[in-house]
């Protein structure tokens, strides 16, 4: 699946870039309106590819994740020891947890507090040791530092290093960084979270959460470090949070507590606007999933709209009489090719006819040389100056493009075989190439080019192709297959 999804990029970005030229040949020919839907086109295949590489990248974790569990398995000694392994840290940590809450709401003796204080130092080793094994086994080291960090820095017993001196306040607000551990036990009971947010697209809500947490946290331990001392009421945790999730959220802090520091009222300003923001982000997020975006559907309401037009365009070209005209040609034609004896004849027959009935600037029939695959003029009709090489070698060019990919076609006959067009900016026509194809077989391609005017039209948009289909036809029979057949068949003609 990765490989495939890889090629699928490859291709998305060959498109792109070839768009991207048409594009820009748009711009300096002065057509805003093909620029405009370039550029559309452009950003739906960007689009397209940023959806790949994320669904790469989900590939790659979910590899990365099973090769660790893997690696741990194994160096455990089976299955049952690693989920063993993960029962224990499950448990520390909501003991852990526990404690805490306990410590932080209750008044508890001075024992009791040293008990969890040690208890919460042997929990922080175990912890340490068992991220420190985790990351030893991984296979990408980078990823698991990015993707784990928040274990390593919820693991450190910040309450212990901090009991010194003047610290002894900020280490009592320390203790709540052991209820970051509790973001562990989240992530290994509720693995489907992940894909919850991915299919209803919450990842800027899970962000905007994840800030306005920390920006909570930030708030009440600033305050309680700057503001603790003018205020004892600040002191205690519960009116700390209180007042951070107030001023984040509202704004409304000086009901509470009005800082009286320089430091603490930057520190305000700071909350104040950042939890704006967030909450404004939280907001449209929620919002977006509420109310669905419709960009989306107005596109292919769009798209609809243009199909329909094009479709009712085609119907009052068929009414016309220059559609009349043309399908009298037509069929003139058809008889024509299939009464021709040589294949330069056929050739001949078709080129002269997309010039004299179906308004072309130009028309070349190619066929395939057998041994080397080149594509060889067999006839050409129109202005020389717009008439493509007499050989061309298949390719990644427009006309050698589509014979390669029809030979390269493993279901040729399950295949609508469609004329391909691109536009010629250098004398501002279209380009068109029909496919010959018959029984199967791979003949050659009628190159046409028509002027901007006569392409958007039904009759010359499909004329070239229907007359191919006869060409074809007359063609597989008598078509040369060397470059000595092809010299003898224009001498003969």
């Amino acid at each position: 699946m990765r490989h495939t999804l890889l090629e699928e990029m490859e291709m998305v970005e060959t498109e792109i870039n070839r768009i991207n030229d048409q594009f820009l040949r748009y711009i300096n020919h002065g057509r805003p309106l093909e620029t405009e839907q370039t550029r559309q086109t452009i950003n739906e295949l960007a689009q397209r590819w940023h959806q790949h590489n994320q669904h790469l990248q989900e590939i790659d974790e979910a590899i990365l994740e099973r090769h660790l569990r893997e690696q741990l398995e194994q160096r455990l000694g089976g299955r049952l020891r690693a989920d063993l392994l993960d029962f224990a840290v499950l448990l520390a940590i909501l003991l852990i947890v526990t404690l805490t809450l306990s410590e932080l709401l209750f008044s508890l003796p001075a024992a009791t507090i040293r008990w969890i204080s040690h208890l919460d130092l042997i929990i922080s080793a175990f912890l340490i040791a068992d991220f420190l094994l985790r990351f030893s086994l991984a296979e990408d080291k980078l990823w698991y530092a990015k993707t784990y960090w928040i274990d390593l820095v919820a693991s450190l017993p910040f309450s212990q290093f901090l009991k010194f001196g003047r610290l002894i306040r900020i280490a009592r607000f320390a203790r709540l960084l052991r209820l970051g551990r509790a973001m562990r036990v989240i992530r290994y009971t509720f693995r489907g979270l992940d894909k919850l947010f991915q299919t209803f697209q919450l990842s800027l809500i899970k962000r905007s959460l994840l800030i306005a947490a920390g920006l909570l946290f930030f708030g009440a331990f600033s305050i309680t470090v700057l503001e603790g001392p003018q205020e004892t009421s600040l002191q205690e945790m519960q009116q700390s949070l209180w007042w951070s999730f107030t001023t984040v959220v509202t704004g409304g802090f000086a009901d509470l507590y009005n800082p009286s520091t320089v430091a603490g009222r930057l520190v305000t300003v700071g909350l104040v606007l950042l939890g704006l923001t967030i909450t404004g982000i939280f907001t449209a997020s929620l919002t977006s999933v509420l109310v669905e975006d419709d960009s989306a559907r107005a596109s292919q309401q769009q798209r609809q709209l243009e199909s329909q037009l094009a479709d009712v365009q085609r119907r009052l070209d068929l009414l016309s009489g220059e559609t009349n005209q043309g399908l009298l040609a037509l069929e003139t034609v058809a008889q024509q090719l299939s009464n021709q004896q040589t294949a330069v004849h056929v050739a001949t027959v078709l080129t002269r006819a997309m010039l004299r009935d179906f308004a072309a600037l130009s028309a070349t029939v190619y066929v395939l040389e057998a041994g080397n695959g080149r594509l060889c003029q067999l006839s050409h009709a129109g202005d020389k100056k717009l008439a493509p090489p007499t050989t061309l070698p298949i390719g990644h060019d427009f006309v050698r493009r589509v014979v390669h990919e029809l030979l390269h076609e493993k279901n040729l006959a399950q295949l609508d075989i469609e004329p391909q067009t691109q536009p010629a900016f250098a004398f501002d026509g279209i380009i068109m190439v029909c496919p010959l194809v018959a029984n199967l077989h791979v003949i050659g391609a009628l190159h046409v080019i028509l002027p901007p005017g006569k392409g958007r039209y039904y009759l010359y948009n499909r004329a070239p192709m229907t007359l191919a289909h006869h060409a074809a036809l007359a063609l597989h029979t008598r078509t040369p297959h060397t470059a000595a057949e092809l010299s003898q068949a224009h001498a003969s003609a």
